[in-house]
């Protein structure tokens, strides 16, 4: 029975989420973690696109409250979703906000199934930086309780991504003064601090390792992590431009449209 309830659930997520539409799902039905990923494979492999890597949001405090989960969420990267800076994007129903990303390309395997897990083996496969914006938001009516299990089943929220121009020969050891400053048509509406920001990429990119490990499965070469930085950024509306400035790393922009 639970079988066809997490099938059914993926199936409907996929649905929605090509259609930018939303739905009463019964998403409080799931039960535990587990079962909360197990919908999000479901929700991937109806919905027949490729996977380009990870996404993790909820990694700050406040993103977290506004989020209702006590932790990171993580979901996947997929092809159709990834888009180059300045596309217009369009808003689907249930958008919750927009929040920087700070994207990893890779070019080694990570997690390396015969490494352990540690701060320096992300580093060594670490090839490239790059300035993205991420757009959060939910396949399901307002009624549905959001917490850290519906967030996981439903995409780990996750729209659509717009990436600048990777930035190589950059690693998390050269980024600790970064700062981000996030405008919303020219108006800085949100800035990210040094040591702040990499303090909670670092955490959020353990927490991902530990993910992928725990249910065997890596990152290729060729793929990104992003790590949301936020903060989350609510006003997400038609006719909006939302630049993210990651100094050395260069802008990035969204239009929504």
């Amino acid at each position: 029975m639970m079988n066809v309830s997490v099938a059914g659930l993926g199936e409907a997520l996929a649905l929605h989420r090509s259609g930018g539409s939303i739905a009463a799902l019964a998403l409080q039905s799931i039960s535990s973690a587990e079962m909360a990923e197990e919908v999000q494979d479901a929700a991937l492999v109806a919905l027949d696109d490729n996977v380009v890597g990870y996404f993790a949001t909820a990694t700050i405090p406040v993103t977290r409250r506004l989020l209702r989960c006590d932790g990171p969420v993580f979901g996947p990267l997929t092809g159709a979703s990834l888009l180059p800076s300045h596309s217009r994007l369009r808003l689907p129903q249930g958008v919750l906000g927009a929040e920087w990303s700070l994207g990893l390309l890779l070019g080694d395997l990570y997690p390396d199934p015969h490494r352990p897990v540690t701060a320096s083996a992300i580093e060594d496969a670490i090839i490239a930086c790059v300035p993205m914006i991420s757009v959060l938001g939910r396949r399901v009516t307002g009624g549905v309780p959001l917490n850290p299990w519906t967030a996981t089943a439903d995409f780990g929220l996750h729209v659509a991504s717009v990436r600048g121009t990777p930035v190589f020969e950059r690693h998390l050891a050269d980024l600790q003064g970064l700062e981000v400053v996030a405008s919303m048509n020219g108006a800085v509406v949100g800035r990210s601090r040094g040591g702040e920001v990499m303090r909670d990429v670092r955490q959020a990119i353990a927490d991902l390792s530990l993910y992928l490990a725990r249910r065997g499965r890596q990152v290729p070469p060729g793929n990104l992590i992003a790590i949301g930085g936020g903060p989350l950024i609510l006003q997400a509306v038609v006719g909006q431009a939302f630049t993210a400035d990651f100094g050395e790393l260069g802008t990035v922009e969204a239009v929504f449209g």
